[in-house]
């Protein structure tokens, strides 16, 4: 082998070795949701849709990442979030008990949450939630506002009921099991569509609840995760924000912060 040879291969290492050191470390990221439509869910072929799926699947494709996305029961991929390190979660809604929790990376829409009533029994919207103090009530379980429910229903527990899908509590609805029904307005528009309801008896709007229970859905991080991830990800949605993607991605499904 020749001295031009040798020196070749000598720089040819050197650059190797220089390019691999300076490589940022492997990205170790767990990613969990729900099936939360119109905005994150599996669709009947198991295919992820709505707009919050693609803002994330668009994220993993720029930090180079090969993870699944997992769909899970809201409960499980909460408690996986909250537990195992460099866990992303969304759409996830910020409280009081959950601040201190994750780090919370970006918002967005919010949710315009409603009380519903089938149009039978429809008299207008109404003012305060004593007027239907005696009226059965459905709302997912664990969710942001349970808790204004429950606090303006106190005095009649056995009308609350409860369930980790909202389809069920719209199942339970349309059946005439539950008089009202707690839901974002977004995802009982797709629930009608979804199970092809007829207009007439579509759930109608009748109590709007108060602004503090409007919560916007997040992108988190579990609050154990490395200061590598956090760095990654925190800057690569950031450049999703300058560059106009997650703007383009809102105004593909025509919505809006």
């Amino acid at each position: 082998m020749t001295y031009r040879q040798v020196a070749l291969l000598l720089v040819c290492w050197l650059w190797s070795s220089f390019c691999f050191s300076t490589r940022p470390p492997q990205l170790s990221l767990r990613v969990v949701t729900e099936n939360f439509p119109p905005y994150n869910y599996q669709t009947d072929k198991g295919e992820l849709a709505g707009v919050m799926n693609e803002i994330v699947q668009e994220l993993l494709k720029r930090l180079q990442s090969t993870q699944n996305i997992e769909v899970l029961p809201w409960a499980r991929a909460y408690k996986t979030a909250l537990e195992q390190p460099d866990t992303l979660i969304y759409s996830i809604v910020k409280t009081p008990g959950r601040e201190d929790k994750f780090h919370w990376l970006i918002s967005f829409l919010s949710l315009d949450i409603n009380i519903y009533t089938l149009p039978e029994t429809y008299r207008g919207k109404i003012k305060q939630l004593a007027q239907v103090q005696q009226q059965s009530i459905g709302i997912m379980r664990s969710s942001p506002h349970e808790s204004y429910i429950r606090q303006h229903f106190h005095l009649d527990e056995q009308h609350v009921t409860t369930n980790v899908s909202y389809l069920h509590l719209y199942q339970m609805h349309q059946l005439k099991r539950l008089d009202l029904i707690v839901a974002p307005r977004l995802l009982i528009r797709y629930l009608n569509q979804h199970q092809q309801t007829p207009a007439a008896k579509r759930p109608k709007a009748i109590f709007k609840l108060p602004f503090p229970y409007q919560k916007k859905l997040y992108i988190a991080l579990s609050k154990n995760s490395s200061k590598h991830t956090l760095t990654r990800v925190k800057q690569t949605l950031a450049a999703m924000e300058q560059d106009g993607t997650i703007t383009r991605l809102l105004n593909k499904f025509h919505l809006t912060r």
